[in-house]
């Protein structure tokens, strides 16, 4: 009875009681360990890649509303190195599943707000070759191209938009309303106004209530 109560003892000591298949592990500890799945290893550095950027985002407030060079270059820098990790996190997250258009486009926003329009555009086309219509993808993509100059691309994301999703189109000609603010271009200009009359004539439209006979 002693050398079988040793040898109980020895086998449980070594970790051996997790049977074959159980989808467990022992720790250091001797406690279960879960494995994660792909899935939930992508949406845990996506949701890792998300803290970034809203941190990033602050930091950029910050050094937007700063009256000294010397915070706004501080906190600009700090908004890249948020955003650099972001890129990180999503590409971590891709990498666990390439289906996952949501990183992609976020990926895409972090590469456009660290200047490089080339991957960002990329990121964003890949996300919509998963999800066509995913309207935050077209949205993001076409401020890279308003960044760009390329103005008939952007012009062509705001139709579409408008077509799927009116809100995402309102935000996009608020980035139209932006670059015009620092950009001369009288033709563009004029479509946005005539994009925006148009807009407050179907608004006008759609709230004019039904008579009921």
């Amino acid at each position: 009875m002693y050398r079988t109560l040793v040898f109980v003892l020895t086998t449980l000591l070594a970790g051996n009681v997790w049977g074959a298949g159980s989808g467990m592990s022992s720790g250091s500890d001797g406690f279960e360990v879960t494995q994660r799945t792909p899935e939930q290893l992508a949406a845990s550095s996506y949701n890792d890649g998300l803290k970034h950027k809203k941190r990033a985002l602050s930091y950029e407030q910050r050094a937007a509303s700063s009256d000294k060079a010397k915070d706004r270059a501080k906190y600009a820098k700090r908004a890249r190195d948020q955003f650099e990790r972001a890129t990180e996190d999503y590409r971590k997250a891709i990498g666990y599943d390439n289906r996952m258009y949501q990183a992609m486009n976020e990926l895409g926003f972090a590469y456009r707000k660290l200047g490089d329009h080339e991957n960002s555009i990329r990121a964003y086309n890949t996300a919509l070759q998963i999800e066509p219509a995913f309207a935050p993808a077209i949205e993001y993509r076409a401020e890279a191209y308003l960044e760009l100059g390329q103005l008939n691309h952007a012009k062509a994301a705001y139709m579409e938009l408008y077509r799927i999703d009116q809100a995402q189109a309102g935000v996009l000609m608020q980035a139209f309303d932006a670059w015009l603010a620092t950009n001369e271009d009288s033709e563009f200009s004029a479509w946005v106004a005539e994009r925006k009359q148009l807009a407050s004539l179907t608004q006008a439209v759609m709230e004019i209530p039904r008579r009921d006979w």
